[in-house]
């Protein structure tokens, strides 16, 4: 029978009235170190071994930095990969990860389904290019009932690249943008950003609707961050999601339907 859902919730009536009021919640150390090293180390293997992979699966590359060398644990210095979920086996589990599931049904609701996965590295002298922004416009749903959850395998904060928020920015509805997606700076006022600092092994879950942006990494060490979205059942989609296990169900009525390929 499918695990209930309702012995492995992680997150506390306070966690949750976070989330609602600021639209993200950084949840620390949801992965152990010894997980984390295992991760690592696959990782690496994802960055580092790229021929022979899916086709499906895509890589992009970013030309070194001037000033900057590249970060021998991402040889290839790749900067991002979209469907890293169907690498193999273990990638698939992560996630299927009962307590990300368990931590999208306290947020999201009973009915969870997977969005899309993909792979957001900062190389040594990254620069992010993207504006302020909702991903709203960009993963246009008949309902906002979406978020993704970021998996840090780095000790992330300002200097390395750390997603900046406004808090509370999704109870505003969609932003006006200048061009679609794009919100403009003078919209947001100075100093009321908030920096999502995050040790390796914590996660932050990020509503669809929150203002954000990604930062410079100033650092000689490559930042890298898993990042999996996913919906509500309910929410039906209306931009043509072509993702990997896109709509795959993960939850129904609080108790979760994928079982752990790798376990044992």
């Amino acid at each position: 029978m499918p695990e209930s859902i309702s012995n492995l919730r992680l997150l506390t009536p306070e966690q949750k009235q976070v989330f609602i009021d600021n639209g993200y919640l950084i949840v620390e150390q949801l992965y152990s170190p010894d997980e984390i090293a295992e991760m690592r180390d696959r990782f690496h293997d994802l960055i580092a071994r790229i021929e022979g992979r899916p086709e499906n699966m895509s890589y992009a590359m970013m030309e070194p930095a001037e000033g900057y060398e590249i970060d021998p644990f991402n040889p290839e210095n790749v900067s991002g990969m979209s469907n890293q979920t169907l690498a193999d086996d273990y990638w698939f589990d992560q996630f299927t990860d009962p307590r990300v599931v368990s931590i999208m049904v306290d947020l999201l609701g009973p009915n969870i389904d997977f969005h899309n996965g993909k792979v957001r590295n900062k190389p040594p002298g990254f620069v992010c290019t993207q504006s302020w922004h909702q991903d709203w416009p960009y993963e246009r749903h008949s309902h906002p009932d979406l978020a993704a959850i970021i998996t840090y395998l780095d000790d992330t904060d300002f200097e390395q690249g750390a997603t900046e928020v406004l808090s509370g920015s999704h109870r505003k509805g969609e932003w006006p943008t200048h061009n679609g997606v794009c919100i403009a700076d003078d919209q947001v006022p100075p100093g009321s950003e908030t920096v999502l600092a995050a040790k390796a092994g914590d996660v932050a879950i990020v509503s669809v609707m929150v203002v954000h942006r990604a930062g410079h990494n100033y650092t000689n060490i490559a930042r890298h961050a898993i990042i999996n979205e996913y919906k509500t059942a309910e929410t039906v989609d209306q931009w043509n999601n072509r993702c990997a296990f896109a709509g795959l169900p993960l939850a129904r009525n609080g108790r979760l339907l994928m079982p752990r390929v790798m376990e044992g």
